[in-house]
């Protein structure tokens, strides 16, 4: 669907999500056992889940509607998925840091299963024509551990991996939800690679933060044993590519 609303102002964050700010009064959440299901106007629904949007020349599938509060005002991100766990613990594993790899502007997610490939890293981006994202493509293509590249779709682009010798253990405990577990310099890896420090979220769950214990038994009301991970094991399906979830729809 073509969105037309001059009092709201929308803004790409990133490949997978869009803010809207501005006028936000003018919407009326639809909610349905506490998710969004869909924003209204006074004209009408303008985002609806499953469908297919356009904002400033780009195409996002509205499958998640989060509500937020940024200095006193209402605004709403809307997002083809969440940033998978394999996004920010097993990507790293291909070295560098996240701008290289085209975090915000290009890059989608990162998995470790596609239909065809089992304990793999897998890097889904949107398909661009930029000299430089294509200067990217052939350097990809020359990793050690470089499996194959496919097109999901004509907007996506898929670059299959094997994960590297040395983060097999750290791949194993990454399955297992011990973050905590991982080589003293991979934690440090991972942290450089997102340019996140000891205080960070990423950091205190890395190496186990009592700011953050505390939190979680504040927010959670339980008691955590001290020898707790402080972030929730993964769930194997939201770490494996679907193609449903980001494949476009036709605009309405």
């Amino acid at each position: 669907m073509a969105v037309k609303c001059k009092e709201l102002i929308y803004t790409p964050i990133n490949a997978i999500s869009f803010r809207i700010s501005g006028g936000t009064h003018l919407l009326t959440p639809n909610i349905e056992k506490k998710i969004i299901k869909s924003l209204e106007s006074p004209d009408g629904p303008i985002f609806t889940l499953g469908t297919t949007v356009e904002i400033k020349n780009r195409k996002y599938k509205v499958n998640i509607i989060k509500e937020l509060i940024i200095n006193n005002r209402k605004q709403y991100t809307i997002s083809i998925a969440k940033r998978t766990k394999s996004s920010m613990f097993i990507m790293p594993m291909l070295g560098g840091h996240r701008e290289l790899f085209f975090w915000n502007k290009l890059f989608v997610n990162c998995f470790i299963a596609t239909e065809k490939d089992e304990d793999c890293i897998a890097l889904l981006y949107r398909w661009s024509s930029d000299p430089l994202y294509v200067k990217f493509e052939k350097a990809l293509s020359k990793f050690r551990t470089f499996k194959r590249r496919y097109d999901p779709n004509s907007n996506y682009v898929m670059f299959v991996f094997d994960i590297p010798k040395k983060h097999v253990r750290n791949y194993k405990k990454f399955i297992k939800g011990q973050y905590s577990r991982f080589s003293q310099n991979y934690k440090l890896d991972v942290l450089d690679f997102h340019d996140k420090d000891f205080n960070d979220d990423l950091g205190q769950i890395l190496f186990k933060s009592e700011k953050r214990r505390l939190s979680m038994e504040h927010k959670l009301d339980v008691k955590l044993p001290k020898h707790s991970e402080l972030l929730s094991i993964i769930n194997i399906n939201e770490e494996t590519y679907n193609p449903t979830i980001y494949k476009f729809k036709k605009l309405i």
